[in-house]
């Protein structure tokens, strides 16, 4: 019988936390589910960090020389299994790299619990139980600080906190909120640190949660918070490093410039952080955050308020925002950040219907070129590249380029993951799309739009119930957004359990105000209930209203797919691909199941480009 008060430690990295005897794998506290050879690889990969432990290794451990099995296919099946279980990827891998015909190495720095380690009884878990010694020395060799004769754990990952507002207007919480943005984006570049999105982050502005309970919550080792203050032309920041798991103060300092040397700021304070959790720069790392140019203080200080503005999502505060990044560009023409901002709020407006798509991504693409002209690593511009190309040109092969290239700008930005995830499942690979979408949440972890992103692809990849608890996860966090119940109803209607569908949509057009996409789902579940008639009153709703105000062909045709008239709902369908709607990418979801059999629909995926 195994001696049950005698256990190994957790082994953690990241966010993860192995229990070795108990077998059992915990994101953020929360057990994953794994099976046991997926989970003997990872252990057996935890007990070499960093060394290549190779297919034949593999091989005898999990599958001996009398057991009758497809190696090769069982070996890829649970290592696709592990990788998924982890968020992670082929391409740009986080845990695990593959060695071509070689084998597989954990790449992840690994540390251990204070604690006893001791053999079990099991022959199934003694290969598996790491050593205390030689554990813990790498613990302390790779990851180790010295901190009153004693070893610290080093910090990998941290938040940075909404900075207050100690101006004496209220109305400059906009350019606290702006700088606290811009601070994310310079530590973010920092790829050896996990840095939280802003999103989540501001999810705790004025929310006084004690720091060990947010540092929980977001999965960090470390939280930063401050003060600025903006009066007249300068900028005064004050910044202080505590580590979570004591909330114990590391370090504090006061940072002072001139509104128009900024820029030069915010990377001044990544480098003081980096330097005090002795973090190396890497040469690129340190150019990019000591090449700060001056920037004309009313353009940056325009540039800040239409990025509050942005993040509004509605048509005026769209407008808005498009009209103070123009401010600022016409003030420095010079500034970069201004048209990477400006192509940005134009793709929004693409994509969420405020604008035709020939009007809103023809002006995104241009304003990305022009800031890439400007700074070539500009993150957000390749991203609005990326989402005009395979979102308004279909140029598929373009966008994918764009992809691989922006982790390396900035190693911590969930956007660039959540577009690749989007890419990646539209074209049928929902391995990896899932992957990148559990990336961005794992960077973004209680932004509503991460965890309805993932929702999202783990529905088209007919995984329904996964799809639906992370999009109950992504209501919990934001119960007035309506993307969540869109997902919510469409997976109900999978299961044919159309009162349900009905509900969230009702819920959903609500709280949107009665937005047109939202009725056209309505009016969708309600003729796959049978309720005819209330379909086709929503219908002519719809129409009427299209000559009143922007309404997408994609609406009419869903409320067509619905009623079952097929003729009808393709010719809105062809509307929609002559007018390049975004949302016509959306017909390999299970949404357009019914017209699958149509040779209509396999033209129509053809000419966009997307997988049959």
């Amino acid at each position: 019988m195994e001696d049950v008060n005698r256990l190994s430690p957790p082994i953690r990295f990241g966010i993860f936390e192995v229990n070795p005897p108990a077998g059992e794998l915990r994101r953020q506290g929360l057990k994953v589910k794994l099976q046991e050879q997926p989970f003997q690889i990872l252990m057996l990969l935890l007990e070499h960090p960093g060394e290549v432990v190779t297919r034949e290794e593999l091989q005898q451990k999990l599958w001996p020389a009398d057991t009758f099995v497809d190696f090769d296919r069982g070996l890829n099946r649970a290592i696709n299994r592990l990788r998924e279980a982890l968020g992670d990827g082929t391409d740009n891998p986080r845990f695990i790299e593959t060695l071509p015909r070689r084998g597989y190495r954990f790449i992840a720095p690994v540390e251990t619990a204070a604690a006893e380690l001791s053999i079990v009884a099991s022959p199934r878990k003694r290969w598996l139980l790491v050593s205390a010694g030689a554990l813990l020395a790498i613990s302390l060799v790779s990851l180790g600080l010295k901190v009153g004769g004693r070893v610290q754990p080093r910090i990998q990952s941290l938040a940075v906190l909404p900075l207050e507002n100690l101006s004496s207007d209220p109305a400059q919480d906009y350019f606290a909120d702006g700088m606290t943005d811009e601070l994310i984006t310079e530590i973010a570049k920092i790829g050896s640190l996990r840095v939280i999105s802003r999103t989540s982050i501001m999810q705790y502005k004025a929310a006084h949660k004690p720091l060990p309970v947010i540092a929980r919550e977001l999965g960090v080792d470390a939280v930063v918070e401050g003060t600025v203050v903006h009066s007249g032309q300068k900028v005064r920041v004050t910044a202080q490093l505590i580590r979570a798991r004591d909330d114990r103060h590391l370090w504090s300092e006061k940072f002072e410039r001139d509104l128009g040397d900024v820029l030069r700021l915010q990377g001044e304070v990544a480098q003081a952080i980096a330097g005090q959790i002795q973090i190396k720069l890497t040469p690129n790392e340190y150019t990019s955050l000591t090449r700060a140019r001056p920037v004309n203080p009313r353009a940056y200080e325009a540039y800040l308020e239409g990025s509050f503005f942005r993040t509004k999502a509605t048509a005026p505060e769209l407008n808005k925002s498009v009209q103070l990044f123009t401010q600022a560009i016409e003030l420095d023409p010079a500034y970069a950040q201004g048209y990477a901002g400006l192509s940005h709020a134009y793709y929004v407006m693409g994509i969420r219907g405020r604008r035709p798509s020939g009007e809103a991504y023809p002006k995104a693409q241009a304003a990305a070129v022009k800031a890439l002209e400007l700074d070539e690593t500009n993150l957000e511009a390749h991203n609005t590249l990326a989402e005009v190309k395979r979102g308004y040109e279909w140029d598929w092969a373009g966008a994918e380029a764009e992809y691989p290239r922006m982790p390396e700008l900035n190693p911590n930005r969930s956007l660039p993951h959540a577009g690749h995830s989007d890419y990646l499942s539209k074209m049928g690979r929902h391995v990896e799309a899932i992957a990148e979408a559990r990336r961005a949440r794992e960077l973004d972890p209680i932004f509503v739009g991460t965890n309805n992103g993932l929702g999202m692809i783990l529905y088209r990849a007919r995984r329904y119930d996964e799809a639906m608890r992370a999009c109950q996860i992504a209501l919990e966090l934001d119960p007035t957004n309506p993307t969540p119940l869109w997902f919510l109803a469409q997976i109900h209607e999978q299961k044919r359990e159309f009162p349900e569908a009905i509900a969230e949509l009702e819920k959903a057009v609500s709280v949107s105000g009665g937005g047109t996409l939202y009725r056209a789902l309505l009016a969708h579940a309600h003729a796959l209930a049978g309720d005819r008639a209330q379909a086709l009153s929503t219908l002519n709703e719809l129409k009427t209203l299209s000559t009143q105000k922007y309404v997408s062909p994609f609406e009419i045709a869903l409320v067509y797919t619905g009623l079952g008239d097929r003729d009808s709902a393709f010719q809105w369908l062809e509307k929609a691909y002559r007018e390049r709607t975004m949302l016509i990418q959306e017909l390999p979801s299970p949404l357009f199941d019914s017209l699958r059999s149509d040779p209509r629909f396999r033209d129509l995926m053809r000419r966009i480009g997307l997988p049959l």
